[in-house]
């Protein structure tokens, strides 16, 4: 039985359809001392939400320096290593996204990610490239858990949140669509997520 009458499903993409683990462009790379102090250094995570947000990677190299100089040349190998970051996709996702799509229903993606790398999860996934539209939060110079970025979204795929499922591994980007009155999946794994879409109608 459906819980919802739901016709549409947006999915994040970073620890949703792709793994994404900043460690690895460094791993083996740098000591891992520095690795530890890299990844705890706030300016990082800083640095990381407002490339989201469509920060350039020209504009942070300047700051990092100025900021971290003692983590700079780790940040540069973070850079020239990035692809590593998106090792696999997540397991069982692609299946449900082939799934959704062989029935027709119009599924999409949002994601906050870097304007010039989005290519990396594109090319691990190439699901990602059939989906109807994906909005990628460095394009459009807003990032989740924002409203208005969901607001941008549902206007550009011309869906309403009341009938459209929103899936993502974050808790305050949840929070944020549930608020805006989208129907939402927090994601922990593949197998609860397939159940819920059968709950809710989407799948057999």
């Amino acid at each position: 039985m459906s819980l919802s009458p739901l016709t549409a499903v947006i999915f994040d993409v970073a620890n949703v359809i792709v793994d994404w683990d900043p460690r690895l462009p460094l791993a083996g790379r740098v000591p891992e001392e520095t690795i530890e102090a890299f990844l705890a250094h706030e300016e990082f995570w800083d640095l990381n939400a407002e490339a989201d947000a469509g920060v350039t990677i020209a504009e942070m190299i300047p700051r990092v320096d100025a900021d971290m100089p003692e983590l700079s040349e780790a940040f540069r190998v973070y850079l020239e290593h990035f692809a590593d970051s998106v090792p696999a996709t997540v397991p069982g996702t692609t299946e449900i996204l082939d799934e959704l799509l062989a029935r027709g229903v119009p599924t999409y993606g949002l994601s906050n990610w870097w304007p010039e790398n989005f290519t990396v999860p594109r090319a691990m996934a190439p699901v990602i490239g059939r989906l109807r539209d994906v909005v990628v939060s460095g394009h459009v110079g807003l990032a989740k858990p924002d409203p208005a970025i969901f607001e941008l979204a549902a206007a550009r795929f011309g869906v309403e949140p009341a009938t459209t499922l929103f899936v993502d591994d974050s808790l305050p980007n949840i929070e944020s669509a549930a608020a805006l009155g989208f129907a939402t999946h927090h994601f922990t794994h593949a197998d609860r997520l397939r159940r819920d879409l059968v709950d809710r109608g989407l799948l057999d």
